[in-house]
């Protein structure tokens, strides 16, 4: 009964109370505008989500919040913070809906663990030549350029914050390996970078969502949000949102 009441007191304050450990990069509204986006999208009553680059779980947990039939499996390198991940689901009551794995999206092994945590059928060879599973991956990848910005003093927090010119192709790649046919990739980068993201997608992963992000006027977007369907064949919309 106590851990109901926690429970609920947890998720009244969410997103607020979050554990991030020391030195992670803390959340951002990037975040949160991806986790609504995703959950906007039309996907089945029971939807199996990945989320790649989980960070403490912010994005699974607050969809999983607006739609619990729904699951995740979320993938982070750092365990600190995969570990600090499963005790915000525990906290929240969605320790069963979402679980986070701590492992590298370029690793296929990695990627193979995932499939397997909610799916007992499928391929354990090491590779990934068995059915798809995921509805839809969710990404919210390290997207700001180095050079760009001053380098903050923790390596957790630089890591978080800054990738490579691969890291979209990295974080798009992996993605095309986990969906289903049909099945959607919502990502989340700062809107400089659209042409980047589009660049990176796989040839399989074909666009159908640009979605900018705006916070001031006479200023340019300051987020882009992307959905791309696996095999799809429907026209690009571009949309504008105002925060």
């Amino acid at each position: 009964m106590k851990d109901a009441v926690d429970a609920r007191s947890a998720r009244d304050v969410f997103p607020a109370g979050l554990e991030q450990p020391e030195g992670s990069f803390r959340f951002s509204s990037d975040a949160l505008l991806l986790a609504k986006f995703t959950a906007g999208q039309a996907l089945p009553e029971n939807a199996v989500l990945a989320e790649l680059g989980t960070g403490c779980g912010v994005v699974s947990l607050a969809v999983l919040l607006e739609k619990p039939d729904w699951r995740s499996v979320g993938l982070e390198r750092e365990a600190v913070l995969a570990e600090a991940a499963e005790r915000n689901a525990a906290a929240l009551g969605l320790g069963e809906a979402f679980l986070p794995l701590c492992g590298d999206v370029a690793s296929r092994d990695d990627l193979r663990r995932m499939r397997e945590a909610l799916s007992s059928g499928t391929d354990t060879s090491g590779n990934l030549s068995g059915p798809p599973l995921f509805d839809c991956v969710m990404s919210n990848p390290p997207w700001r350029v180095e050079s760009d910005g001053r380098t903050p003093p923790s390596d957790l927090r630089r890591r978080a914050l800054f990738g490579t010119p691969e890291t979209f192709r990295e974080f798009f790649s992996a993605a095309d390996a986990l969906l289903k046919t049909g099945g959607l990739l919502t990502a989340v980068a700062g809107a400089e970078r659209s042409a980047d993201m589009l660049a990176a997608l796989p040839k399989r992963l074909h666009p159908e969502i640009l979605r900018f992000v705006f916070t001031k006027e006479n200023a340019p977007a300051e987020f882009v949000l992307l959905m791309a369907r696996k095999n799809g064949r429907g026209t690009l919309r571009v949309e504008k949102e105002w925060r």
